[in-house]
């Protein structure tokens, strides 16, 4: 009989192997859509409006069915952001949803790497967050450069409750480490 230590250090290690094998697909995602700024309220606590509910839900329900699944969510602090990510936890995306400060705009893609380096492996981990600082984590992900770097520094662009996918076949996310495989705009995920 296999004592319940030794099956767990058995399971442990064909998980390191899948994850060798697969790699890892970091889904960055931007929030829905949310109330317009305003003068008497701080941008941190603008929500997502009906229609930014609305819409998160039907494309998270649109994702699972297509087989999506991330082993986490890690999303900005702001209310909009927060929202939407528990919208996708709610339809069962993932089961857990942490708040990670450099998410919030003006983060960096570095703490997201050191970030990295004291947690388990992952296959798959989405990213929710903001314009434009998520296609610029994004473009220093995979090396993409814009072509005109003064009026938009950004590469592409991620539509509100869009999502681009970048996989890193080494299993550990890095500077230039990526291959954008996959830019989904809201368009096509509710039709």
């Amino acid at each position: 009989m296999v004592s319940e230590v030794g099956r767990s250090g058995e399971d442990h290690s064909a998980a390191e192997m899948k994850n060798s094998l697969e790699g890892l697909s970091v889904d960055f995602v931007r929030h829905g859509i949310a109330e317009e700024p305003q003068a008497e309220m701080e941008d941190a606590f603008r929500a997502l409006t009906d229609e930014g509910r609305k819409r998160c839900r039907k494309i998270a329900r649109q994702l699972k069915e297509m087989g999506w699944r991330w082993n986490l969510i890690l999303t900005s602090p702001l209310v909009r952001a927060r929202q939407t990510a528990e919208i996708f936890a709610d339809e069962g995306l993932s089961k857990i949803v942490e708040v990670f400060e450099p998410l919030a705009p003006g983060g960096s893609l570095a703490d997201l790497v050191r970030w990295q380096t004291q947690q388990d492996p992952l296959t798959s981990l989405a990213l929710v967050g903001h314009q434009p600082d998520l296609s610029l984590w994004v473009q220093a992900a995979t090396g993409l450069r814009s072509t005109n770097s003064h009026a938009h520094p950004e590469a592409i662009t991620i539509k509100k409750a869009g999502l681009a996918q970048v996989r890193f076949s080494e299993g550990r996310i890095d500077y230039r480490q990526g291959s954008l495989t996959l830019l989904l705009s809201p368009k096509v995920l509710l039709r």
